[in-house]
């Protein structure tokens, strides 16, 4: 059964498709609003009858036929007759930066580019630069895209890599009493993930493993043993299941987790204090048999053996998290359920799926105590950017149905586009009248790094700007961010009060920990946001936190954890 995540990714690639082919735009639109919903959906579609899946939105008799046939065969017709139709490689060509559908068209008809492997090799032979319409500038920015193309086909969004991981447990789930639970990258909240590691406590008598190897996830089995198996999964990642004892549960689970420069001095400082760590248990050195464990259990014993706090996953990193536990200073992370709203999203007046009002009614869901909901500004015309004076009725729809929604909060926020000059898309005084002004880049990427510097130093400098949003501009897998000096913005934004987003889309997880705990380091508050393109995308505040848990972020420097008091304080600063 297709997760929701496999779905998502096949009706998109329908849209891309669609859009080669000449498509009406129309029809390519559904097709990426269906995607949108369908990945942040909270329950399995796959599950689901097609009747139930046409009660959902953006999902009519034929989505829902496909959705259907995609949950059963991971593909459906229509997709396929339209994939025999074009040429090969081209749908994979249109995912590398600034490569859209016209010059993927353009360059099949001349160079016969089919595949991302062809593009580099004419790139590199500067071929592509002959090309009206083209030049050397973007045949270099296209073949930096194709190498990170290449180089993400080998991992997966945490995002998908974790509902993969869910739905496999929960197909696993009273196999065994122990339960199973995901170690590695996975369980640290890495950006991408190279494969899935998942550990089970209970006998070896090699039951769990058959069940496992049986899935229909399963498209190949790599080996398969009474206490372990590699598997290859239909969506192409690797993922291992280990069975092991109740008595070394904490001890596996603290291995398999990672990272290996924290479990390297880890095991130094376990040397160091006469014991041996392994993922069997901590023993003490001059025990030679090793026969008997002095912690192992649970991870909490095994820290506290070592005269350590607990150490959260998000921080193994081999960052100082170990001196840090030593001290009793590790940082009080923030968690989800600390949250209290949202700040940045969008509805179906711009690109976004769902109107003002199922944005509303879902962020008063998930139990926000207020949420600013917006949409792009006019600047942004492929996003159907608004003018102010739609914005701002906006905002007076939103104090229409505030009544409907008593616990929750509703504000007008909108994601105002950053010119190539530093002014923004809104005047002072439009910005003026909304509720959160979020400033970001949507254009001239490719600026030279001390004009993007100027760029956006002088728009966090305008008092009406509250937040800037997805900072660097990259998109995981996609395209490498734009460049300029992180520490000449972070100053600025802290001097003038505007905070630094991170961004929750799966693709996007941007500021990353490291530039996030540095911006708090320096003084400037960070706002966690969803960027929802669809009432079910706010689920992705979740990837949010994990990002700032990584960061060390505690809820005192994060304005999500603001009440609307102490929010209404920050914004009339």
């Amino acid at each position: 059964m297709a997760t929701n995540a496999a779905i998502a990714d096949r009706l998109r690639a329908m849209a891309a498709l669609l859009e080669l082919d000449g498509a009406n735009p129309f029809r390519v639109r559904a097709y990426e609003k269906a995607a949108q919903f369908a990945e942040g959906y909270p329950e399995e579609l796959s599950s689901l009858s097609r009747e139930q899946l046409t009660a959902l939105p953006h999902f009519g008799p034929s989505m829902a036929a496909h959705i259907t046939e995609i949950a059963q065969k991971d593909t459906f017709g229509e997709y396929e007759a339209l994939k025999k139709k074009l040429p090969p490689g081209l749908v994979e060509l249109v995912r590398v930066q600034n490569l859209g559908p016209k010059r993927a068209r353009l360059l099949h008809k001349n160079l016969g580019i089919d595949s991302v492997e062809k593009l580099k090799a004419a790139a590199l032979a500067g071929k592509i630069r002959e090309l009206k319409g083209f030049g050397e500038k973007l045949e270099t920015s296209l073949l930096s895209g194709a190498q990170t193309a290449q180089n993400a086909s080998t991992r997966m969004l945490w995002w998908e890599a974790s509902l993969i991981a869910r739905d496999i447990i929960s197909k696993l789930e009273g196999a065994r009493a122990g339960g199973l639970e995901p170690a590695g990258s996975l369980r640290r909240g890495r950006e991408t993930v190279g494969d899935i590691d998942l550990l089970c406590s209970g006998a070896a008598d090699g039951g769990i493993i058959e069940r496992f190897t049986a899935l229909p996830d399963v498209a190949r089995i790599i080996g398969a043993g009474k206490t372990k198996a590699s598997v290859l999964l239909n969506s192409g990642i690797q993922c291992d299941l280990r069975v092991i004892p109740e008595s070394s549960r904490g001890a596996a689970l603290l291995y398999f987790t990672g990272s290996k420069e924290h479990n390297v001095l880890l095991r130094e400082l376990a040397l160091s204090k006469g014991y041996s760590l392994n993922e069997y248990g901590l023993f003490r050195t001059q025990d030679k048999e090793h026969s008997k464990p002095v912690a192992g259990r649970a991870e909490e014993e095994i820290y506290a053996k070592l005269g350590l706090q607990y150490i959260p996953p998000e921080l193994r990193e081999g960052g100082g998290e170990i001196d840090a536990a030593a001290k009793n200073s590790l940082p009080d992370l923030l968690t989800e359920s600390d949250v209290r709203g949202d700040f940045h999203s969008h509805t179906s007046e711009s690109d976004g799926a769902d109107s003002l009002e199922e944005m509303a009614r879902a962020a008063a869901a998930a139990g926000w105590e207020w949420a600013a909901i917006g949409d792009h500004t006019k600047s942004l015309g492929v996003a159907h950017g608004l003018t102010a004076d739609r914005a701002l009725a906006g905002k007076a729809a939103l104090g229409r149905l505030q009544p409907k929604f008593p616990h929750t909060r509703l504000l007008r926020s909108m994601e105002v586009d950053i010119l190539k000059d530093g002014s923004l898309d809104f005047t002072d005084e439009e910005l003026s009248q909304l509720d959160v002004a979020v400033a970001s880049v949507h254009s001239a990427f490719r600026m030279p790094q001390s004009d993007m510097t100027q760029r956006i130093v002088k728009a966090v400098s305008n008092p009406n700007v509250d937040i800037l949003a997805h900072p660097t501009g990259g998109l995981i897998g996609r395209r490498a961010g734009y460049t300029f000096d992180l520490e000449k913005v972070f100053a600025a934004a802290a001097a003038n009060g505007a905070a630094l987003e991170i961004n929750g889309q799966p693709e996007r997880q941007d500021l990353n920990p490291v530039s996030a705990r540095r911006a708090r380091d320096m003084g400037a508050k960070i706002a966690l946001s969803t960027d929802a393109h669809s009432r079910t995308q706010y689920r992705y505040m979740k990837q949010a936190v994990i990002v700032a848990r990584r960061a060390w972020l505690e809820k005192k420097d994060v304005l999500n954890c603001c009440s609307c008091k102490e929010l209404e304080k920050w914004l009339n600063r």
